[in-house]
Formats: structure tokens, sequence, C-alpha cells
């Protein structure tokens, strides 16, 4: 499993790794669904957000990523976005395509078009802290 210390987005594929048992480097790159370098950004360990995390598919699991750097893996999606807005194939089962799902206290909110993508991506990389990240980010959700 991924060191502790390791960035936020390298915990996300050691943790998938394992729980699919594949080695990480044969995983297909996180890139493909979310921004590592965005992931990194939203939640940094020096300005922690109580409460908020960050839904998204890897691997043909559900990865849940939590204000507090911790990640949890669901192998079946049921936790925070209406059936609809999960990206699935034709069997209805979940898909890796590109697709963020954020909640906070004012609401959930799904982005899977890859403009919005890009956008989020921008924000979360210009903001000077974590804090700055989020609330751009839920700024630019509640505007959409």
């Amino acid at each position: 499993m991924a060191q502790r210390n390791a960035s936020l987005s390298t915990q996300v594929v050691f943790t998938v790794a394992e729980v699919v048992g594949e080695d990480p480097e044969e995983l297909p790159p996180l890139e493909r669904t979310i921004s590592s370098e965005a992931l990194n950004n939203l939640f940094r360990e020096d300005t922690p957000l109580l409460g908020a995390y960050l839904v998204f598919p890897y691997c043909d699991v559900w990865m849940m990523v939590h204000s507090d750097r911790t990640v949890d893996v669901f192998t079946e999606y049921a936790a925070t976005t209406a059936v609809d807005d999960v990206p699935t194939d034709s069997g209805g089962h979940p898909t890796d395509d590109r697709m963020v799902v954020l909640h906070a206290e004012n609401g959930r909110h799904a982005f899977a078009d890859d403009d919005e993508l890009e956008t989020l991506h921008e924000i979360a990389e210009e903001a000077d802290d974590a804090t700055d990240a989020w609330e751009g980010t839920l700024d630019y959700a509640e505007q959409r």
C-alpha cells in the first residue's frame, strides 16, 4: 500500500491496485478519470476541509477521497449521486469514463463534460490552498 506521505493520487492508485489485486504499474493512468494534479491540489495536507469528499470511478471501482486524505474504494456505487449521473456501460455497470462528483454541505455536483473537468482542473491548479480550491470549485458548480 502507498505510504501516507505519498501524493494523494499515488495513494489512490496503490489503494485500487491492492483492492483489485493488480500491480499499480499495470493499472490504466489515473488521468483517464481525473487530473492527478487537481486531486493533489484540492485536498492538501496543510489545509483540511472537514467533511468534504470527492467521488469518481477508476478501474471499475468507485473512489471516495476525503478531505483528510483517506481513500475509500467501493465495488458498487451507492454513495453520493443520482443513478442518472453515473456513467455506465450498456450493461448498466459504472465505467471509467471521466467523471467527478463533489459533495459539500450545499449539495452534490456531478461533472462529466471534458470542458467542465478542465475548468475544475484549472480552478484547483490556480488556487492558493485547498480551501481556495474547494471554494472556487463550489462557486463554479453552483453557477453552471
